[in-house]
């Protein structure tokens, strides 16, 4: 008797548990999820591959996010579901209980309700990562950024490259690690999650590259001054900066490179300073930093319009 009793109390704090969590599911999640390791919000993962005309690739973009939006509306019909399944399992359960007052001693119906809850559990988290992120502002303004250039294209050319949103700090950007005087490690992230190369109307060839550099101290333990004891010291986001790299091969029948007083080393264009420069053989090279966390493409095609000061066309 005091068995089935406990066993009674147990599923009681399950199902009291269960409920809470499936009626958080049913409703659907409009705050952002934020990153516990550098606080920001976090976007949905998304690699691009650019490798067709311009037209192409923004008509391609837009059916993505249409399909992932139609993906979402279609969850959005089953959000109640893991509630009915799970209301399913209750009412076999109580079956048992009827049982008992009539002096039988069953859990077959439990069992079966358990199985209904942990098929509820799996729908309920199915159902909410299909709302639980964003597309990022970057998706968009790549998007401009290639609606824009795509006048200055050749006629019936292509962009190659890729847009990578799939995250900064994935093990595999690890470009190296370091060590402090206490031993601790910290891995240096390199990020390119915008690059692309095209031949423009007049002749030149654009290659564009956009970088992100983080850096994050991994976890470590500690001993305690104190107590004495080790304790474990939680991961730390150290920070991060844009860099943008530029370069232009001329069309040397139709410009010559003129260095000019506005675009050079040290100075300001956007959020971006230029760092490095070179215009030897008739190539522009340009490497630019940013102390921002976030650079919009404003500013990229600010950079590339600022780069196009360095030319001067030639008489004809």
């Amino acid at each position: 008797m005091e068995s089935f009793l406990c066993a009674f109390g147990v599923i009681a704090a399950l199902t009291l548990i269960l409920f809470v969590y499936l009626l958080n599911t049913a409703r659907k999640r409009n705050a952002p999820i934020t990153s516990s390791l550098t606080g920001k919000k976090e976007f949905l993962p998304v690699y691009i591959t650019l490798a067709d005309k311009p037209d192409s690739i923004v008509r391609g973009m837009d059916r993505f996010v249409a399909e992932v939006q139609k993906t979402e509306s279609a969850g959005d019909k089953w959000r109640w579901a893991p509630m009915l399944i799970f209301l399913g399992g209750l009412g076999l359960m109580t079956i048992d209980g009827f049982l008992f007052l009539l002096g039988y001693k069953s859990l077959v119906f439990t069992a079966g309700g358990l199985a209904l809850w942990v098929t509820a559990l799996i729908f309920a988290r199915h159902l909410r990562k299909s709302d639980s992120k964003d597309f990022s502002p970057r998706y968009t303004d790549v998007k401009n950024l290639i609606r824009t250039l795509r006048d200055d294209i050749k006629p019936g050319g292509t962009f190659n490259g890729h847009l990578d949103l799939t995250g900064a700090m994935l093990s595999s950007k690890v470009a190296r690690t370091s060590k402090d005087t206490q031993n601790r490690i910290t891995e240096h992230f390199r990020d390119e999650w915008l690059t692309f190369k095209a031949k423009l109307y007049d002749g030149n060839i654009l290659r564009v590259s956009a970088i992100r550099k983080s850096k994050k101290r991994k976890s470590y333990w500690k001993r305690s001054p104190i107590s004495g004891k080790m304790k474990s010291k939680p991961e730390k986001y150290k920070g991060a900066a844009q860099f943008l790299k530029v370069r232009i091969a001329v069309n040397p029948d139709v410009y010559v490179v003129k260095p000019g007083s506005a675009f050079k080393i040290g100075a300001t264009i956007g959020k971006y300073k230029i760092a490095q420069l070179n215009t030897d053989g008739g190539i522009i090279d340009a490497v630019a930093d940013s102390p921002f966390d976030e650079v919009e493409a404003e500013h990229i095609l600010g950079f590339l319009q600022a780069a196009y000061s360095l030319l001067q066309r030639k008489a004809s």
